[in-house]
């Protein structure tokens, strides 16, 4: 079943994103960002169907546009143009496909918007098509479209498209409407573009941009995670902040159905109690220490913070021993599934890992001979001293008293006498066997004749399950 799902956001340096690790990470290759020197490679994705980079169709023959076909110059740029330590780099416009189509139709619709999208903007889109990862929904037919948030000429970046500015730099250009409802026509042009494709492909669903109580429906819509609460309970099964959003969401259903009145009531006084939490979250901000902003960390600081607020998280997860427990099979089936997918990337991280810490290898190592080399000594000492006298008397002496002195030799013998009359007795009591039939006496005298089969006579001192392992 088609559904409308246009969601847009900037990749801002002011969060600590990279317009280069973005494009890597969303079309599957390996970027290396020459701002930071840092290397982004993805690789191994292997559900990226469909990428391109789409410019203004006056500009595509010009062939000193050719830089923007390739990914890395063209984001490398984009990561040059913004000098201030808060600059928006890329837009990026998250779509869902329909599913009803196919991987050719997806991708022109996809290709239709971005196009659209270049020639109003005069800008460059990288858009890349996924289909659903393992265990993931199969309807989760998506692109990603990161737009540029400057307009490309033949000479590079030159200032930014007008989705981006704001404010009296608008009038300036004699833009006459804002940039809200700029937006909101981009989402109706993208519901009417799925439409078209849906009517070509003969598929009477449709699709609307609009909210459920401007199209008339009185329904709780769909709750929406966000996307940090998503991927962490995706991992490690429900949370906190998860459950909590559930909690409202089936308190808005509840009053929904008693009445607007009802509704109302509840809106409030929900909208009230995050109004509260979000002054307390500021409160507590402002009393704690200054800390620097993220993008002026460099990586190992940024790396010694994530250890921190790790510790933190841990600390407070080890006190619900399920929640615990849950996180560690999470932990385990991602763990396995990946190993089971990639496993010449594990095995090149562990050389890595090894030439890189080849002292502190050779020294475990080290440690572990020893170690084995002592206990060998031991256990061999160990064997090879035999007791003395004094202990085999001991040992003796502690042997008689626990089962006692034994049978004398006259007992022995008379012992042993009455027990070869019982067996000749028994024997001499015993029926006469029965005579062989014919057939059977046959068998017998080809089997004679025939050389010595493992199988029907197994050797002396051999173990028959040795025989079905060596496939005998």
């Amino acid at each position: 079943m088609a559904v409308y799902f246009l969601r847009s956001q900037h990749i801002s340096r002011s969060k600590g994103a990279r317009a280069t690790r973005a494009a890597a990470y969303r079309a599957g290759e390996r970027i290396r960002d020459e701002r930071t020197s840092e290397v982004y490679n993805y690789k191994y994705r292997d559900d990226v169907v469909y990428k391109d980079i789409v410019i203004p169709a006056d500009l595509a023959s010009q062939p000193e546009m050719a830089w923007t076909q390739d990914r890395s110059t063209l984001w490398n740029a984009a990561e040059h143009a913004g000098k201030r330590r808060n600059s928006r780099l890329a837009r990026e416009w998250l779509v869902l496909l329909p599913p009803e189509l196919s991987a050719e139709q997806r991708a022109s619709l996809v290709r239709r918007f971005a196009t659209e999208l270049a020639e109003r903007y005069r800008c460059a889109v990288d858009l890349a098509v996924h289909r659903p990862r393992s265990g993931a929904d199969p309807r989760s037919q998506h692109a990603h479209l990161l737009m540029t948030t400057r307009e490309v000429t033949p000479q590079g970046l030159g200032r930014r498209v007008t989705l981006e500015v704001s404010g009296p730099e608008r009038y300036q250009r004699g833009m006459t409407i804002d940039s809200r409802r700029e937006y909101l026509g981009l989402r109706e042009r993208w519901a009417t573009l799925t439409n078209e494709a849906l009517r070509e492909a003969g598929i009477e669903q449709r699709v609307d941009h609009r909210s459920l109580a401007a199209q008339g429906i009185n329904r709780e819509p769909t709750t929406s995670m966000p996307e940090k609460v998503f991927y962490a309970e995706r991992r490690r099964g429900p949370s906190a902040a998860g459950d909590a959003i559930r909690a409202r969401a089936l308190e808005r259903t509840e009053a929904r159905r008693r009445g607007p009145e009802e509704l109302a009531r509840v809106l409030a006084e929900q909208k009230a109690a995050l109004k509260q939490q979000l002054r307390q979250d500021f409160a507590r901000r402002e009393n704690a220490p200054r800390q620097p902003r993220w993008s002026q960390l460099t990586r190992d600081e940024r790396n010694a913070l994530r250890r921190k607020q790790y510790e933190a998280r841990r600390a407070v997860e080890k006190q619900d021993p399920v929640l615990e427990q849950r996180r560690r099979d999470a932990r385990r089936r991602e763990y396995l599934h990946y190993r089971q997918k990639h496993p010449e990337a594990l095995r090149e991280s562990a050389r890595r890992y090894k030439a890189s810490h080849r002292d502190l290898v050779n020294a475990i190592q080290r440690e572990y001979r020893r170690k084995r080399r002592e206990i060998q000594q031991s256990r061999s000492s160990s064997s090879d001293q035999s007791p003395t006298a004094e202990q085999s008397l001991r040992n003796w002496n502690a042997y008689r008293q626990q089962h006692g002195t034994g049978p004398t030799a006259e007992e022995s013998r008379r012992n042993w006498n009455e027990y070869r009359a019982r067996a000749k007795e028994l024997a001499n009591s015993a029926p006469a066997p029965h005579p062989a039939p014919e057939h059977e006496r046959q068998r017998q005298l080809q089997t004679r004749d025939e050389p010595d089969d493992p199988r029907r006579h197994p050797q002396p001192g051999r173990d028959h399950d040795q025989d079905h392992d060596l496939g005998m």
